[in-house]
């Protein structure tokens, strides 16, 4: 049976209502999409329609459209007001994209507009199209490109969304050059890579503050900070795992990292507290093989380790947790990790702004790698009235980039690992102060 006799027989026998078409990867197209919505137009047509009920169906609301770009895919995520039933392939290669839903009235919110360029190389546009008791939408890519089209439910915070992944042809290729030549340079010039790894990004917004700051704009800014603070010291190379607003998954951030070569990895964050207003302070967290410290930690870890959820990636099994732990232990990377996390600590709270929370343990799976020494700094609790203010002061930012990477050289120091053009046993500069 054909591609697209599969599609009639579904249609067909859904009960009077079409559904979603999965199809093979290989048989998507412009082509196909186009006689998959025909078709789709068609059975809403030749299936018998049972007499309206009284009060008609309350119409699905699409409530925005909204875009990412990364190195290697472009994200375009369809916010509605409860779940539809598209008619699309989930996966396949095309220029043109068309996502049918037929049988459902949607209505734009406010403010949503019919047609949104893009324009970022990877896609052109999006336009959304209201037929009689149907839409559909289309995307219009720059070039033939592979996708992937999914759906994510209703959780806390997040309505329902159809989500649409289109990969730039390439990019893959040319951001793994990119990691080997940071890595190429980590051997002929012997220098010290640290990984900076801004937490949450994209739809994964992270925490939230007053005014509508945002956990993943305050931590991207101070991961900069570091960068920059890394440029003046001597045989050191700070890498940002993500240099914008873009979704990246809990383990591809440390694969990121082994990739280039790492030495370190850091993961920066912002705190939040079930009340406004009642915690406050930093914490540095390095990885445990026991468990939690306590059960506040727990359900911090499980929070951070959550953000995967919330970007589309599904649970992953941990039968591999046991081995990972082992090889931590085995190669020093925990032990390095507790010396790391110290270092950072002594200097985040340096000036006194901030309280010392200490430093504990959590099973945060962005710290699960046993090639490099790694730890989490929550630098501050971003719903608490004061500290939510600093992280989103640029001075603040600058401040705490700075002390971060004086307690990278501290880290250094300590674990006896001298840094190319530093007077052995010399400790942080004063060049990474603001």
């Amino acid at each position: 049976m054909s591609a697209i006799e599969q599609a009639i027989y579904r249609l067909q026998g859904s009960g009077g209502r079409p559904r979603a078409v999965p199809l093979p990867a290989k048989e998507g197209g412009p082509v196909l999409n186009r006689i998959l919505f025909a078709i789709a137009m068609t059975a809403l047509v030749a299936i018998p329609v049972p007499a309206a009920p009284a009060l008609a169906a309350e119409p699905v609301t699409l409530q925005s459209v909204r875009s990412w770009s990364s190195p290697t895919h472009t994200r375009i995520v369809f916010d509605l007001s409860s779940d539809i039933t598209p008619i699309a392939p989930d996966s396949g290669r095309t220029a043109e994209l068309v996502i049918a839903v037929p049988g459902e009235r949607l209505q734009l919110a406010p403010g949503v507009p019919r047609e949104l360029a893009i324009a970022d190389g990877v896609v052109d546009s999006v336009e959304i199209l209201t037929v009689g008791s149907g839409a559909r939408l289309r995307l219009r890519f720059k070039a033939e490109s592979e996708f992937k089209a999914f759906d994510l439910g209703e959780e806390p915070g997040k309505p329902y969304r159809f989500v649409v992944d289109v990969m730039r042809p390439g990019g893959e290729a040319a951001e793994a050059q990119r990691l080997a030549r940071i890595a190429e340079r980590k051997r002929t010039e012997r220098v010290r890579i640290v990984a900076i790894d801004a937490g949450h990004g994209g739809e994964d917004t992270g925490a939230r503050g007053a005014r509508g700051v945002l956990e993943k704009d305050v931590v991207l800014a101070i991961a900069k900070e570091v960068v920059k603070a890394l440029e003046s010291v001597p045989g050191v190379k700070g890498v940002l795992t993500r240099n914008n607003d873009y979704f990246i998954p809990l383990r591809e951030r440390y694969r990121l990292a082994e990739q280039m070569k790492a030495d370190v990895f850091i993961s920066i964050h912002a705190n939040s507290s079930a009340r406004r207003g009642r915690g406050n302070g930093t914490e540095v967290y390095f990885l445990s093989t026991k468990g939690a410290t306590d059960q506040a930690v727990a359900d911090l870890a499980d929070l951070e380790n959550a953000a995967d959820l919330v970007g589309g990636v599904p649970p992953q099994a941990e039968n591999d947790l046991a081995e990972i732990l082992y090889d931590v232990k085995r190669s020093g990377a925990l032990k390095q990790s507790e010396v790391l996390a110290e270092a950072l600590l002594d200097h985040v709270v340096e000036d006194g702004r901030l309280e010392v929370r200490g430093v504990k343990q959590a099973g945060f799976v962005v710290l699960k790698s046993a090639q490099f020494p790694s730890a989490l700094v929550e630098v501050a609790f971003i719903n608490h009235p004061t500290e939510g203010k600093l992280l989103s002061n640029p001075a603040f930012q600058r401040r705490t980039g700075a002390q971060i990477a004086k307690g990278l050289q501290t880290y250094f120091q300590r674990a006896g690992i001298p840094l190319l053009g530093a007077p052995a046993g010399s400790g942080p500069t004063s060049s990474v102060s603001p």
